[in-house]
């Protein structure tokens, strides 16, 4: 087999290191770069002593000194508005699966309004393809730009895209309380002067205006046909890894939470990361942490013609480097799972 040639940007952080492990496991892939902007010369293993058969992998390097020339992929894990500038240095050819936010909003002041920074690559915005796996799967086997979704609107889009196709629910008053393990707020959450108590605390944060907002209204109208804004709040709780979304929702006409279950079901049947678990099942992350799984169940409110459910992710798996490395599998013509079992 012909090895793929990959490259990591941001290599040291969270994402990036989950991204080197998954990758090291797959049998299509050449790890050639591994870039960082600080540590320069370390070995990856420097970052996460979890992660061996170093010898195989390159030295931590700066992107800025690699003409990117012998690159068949980049998986960019950096700050949004760096994204833009790799687009423009990629060959032709060389594929870029980008896990920040920089080409998930498809209109350019949207993206500047939310993220504070120029949208320098417009250009490449009209090629680039939202990268939930599932959803998009005809899509990103074409593509060369494939933007990989946030943690929190995994979570969310899984479960609420196929009810709002069947027009199952009320687009109008969707509301999401979500919850992430403290490794969704990236690597500053190790520095104690800003996270004193990160492990005996649970906080509420972007209250009304976290930036994940515009990506979930903007796909979920897509696929409702119709303009949504859902109410959406996060917190971090004192928990390494792993989300649990709660979604609540108000039915459309003589629509039950039975016929919900079995439009998810029907949806997901042939998916093999989305489980549809039955309303005995209390959502947990456990049973998803260190795995690509999306876990979801749909429950009954008390209050007539509302449900709830709950959605469970790996926020640096699902939410990050397991999905980009499903839309490598899926771009490249692999298995799916390839690596990420």
């Amino acid at each position: 087999m012909k090895k793929i040639k990959v490259a990591i940007a941001g290599a040291t952080g969270f994402t990036g290191l989950e991204l080197v492990k998954i990758l090291l496991k797959h049998p299509g892939v050449e790890i050639v770069e591994l870039f960082a902007q600080s540590n320069l010369g370390k070995a990856i293993s420097y970052f996460d002593k979890s992660i061996k058969n170093t010898k195989k992998l390159p030295a931590i390097s700066s992107m800025k000194a690699s003409n990117l020339s012998k690159i068949d992929v980049i998986f960019t894990a950096l700050p949004h508005g760096e994204a833009h500038m790799v687009a423009k240095r990629l060959r032709k050819n060389s594929v870029l699966i980008d896990l920040s936010a920089d080409f998930r909003i498809s209109s350019k002041s949207v993206y500047e309004k939310w993220y504070k920074v120029p949208h320098l690559a417009i250009d490449k915005q009209k090629n680039a393809v939202y990268g939930l796996s599932e959803i998009n799967r005809s899509l990103i086997k074409k593509t060369n730009i494939i933007s990989c979704p946030g943690c929190y609107p995994t979570s969310i889009l899984l479960p609420l895209i196929p009810l709002l196709k069947k027009k199952l629910i009320n687009h109008k008053t969707i509301k999401a309380d979500c919850k992430s393990g403290y490794s969704g707020a990236g690597k500053k959450t190790e520095d104690k002067n800003l996270y004193p108590n990160i492990n005996e605390n649970l906080a509420i944060y972007g209250v009304g205006q976290h930036r994940h907002m515009p990506e979930i209204d903007q796909e979920l109208s897509k696929h409702a046909k119709k303009k949504i804004n859902i109410t959406f709040t996060p917190h971090l709780i004192p928990t390494f890894r792993g989300i649990l979304s709660t979604i609540y929702l108000d039915l459309s006409k003589n629509i039950t939470s039975n016929m919900v279950y079995k439009c998810l079901v029907n949806f997901y049947k042939n998916e093999r990361f989305v489980k549809i678990l039955d309303s005995k099942t209390m959502v947990n992350t456990n049973n998803v942490v260190n795995t690509n799984y999306c876990n979801i169940a749909v429950y009954d409110n008390r209050f007539k013609n509302q449900i709830i459910i709950a959605s469970s992710i790996d926020n640096l798996v699902k939410g990050a480097a397991g999905q980009a490395v499903q839309n490598f599998n899926i771009r490249y013509g692999f298995a799916e799972n390839l690596s990420l079992n």
